[in-house]
């Protein structure tokens, strides 16, 4: 059985799936009224690519624009 992996971001979210990672599902953040939740699979490479994310300044880059752009 694999561990689900829940991710808060939706940046992080669009991220790891424009990596190749497959989410797995959305679910109502128990936190949160207004807020989603992004289920993964978690393995060793979606941790990496996790921590790659913190660092990936063209990425940011790239979603600023996409929201500024709205």
């Amino acid at each position: 059985m694999t561990e689900t992996l829940v991710v808060h971001s939706r940046k992080l979210a669009i991220y790891l799936q424009c990596r190749g990672f497959l989410l797995v599902g959305v679910e109502p953040d128990l936190k949160s009224n207004n807020r989603k939740v992004f289920l993964f699979n978690d393995s060793p490479e979606i941790r990496k690519a996790m921590i790659r994310y913190k660092n990936d300044k063209s990425f940011h880059a790239f979603l600023d624009q996409m929201v500024e752009g709205r």
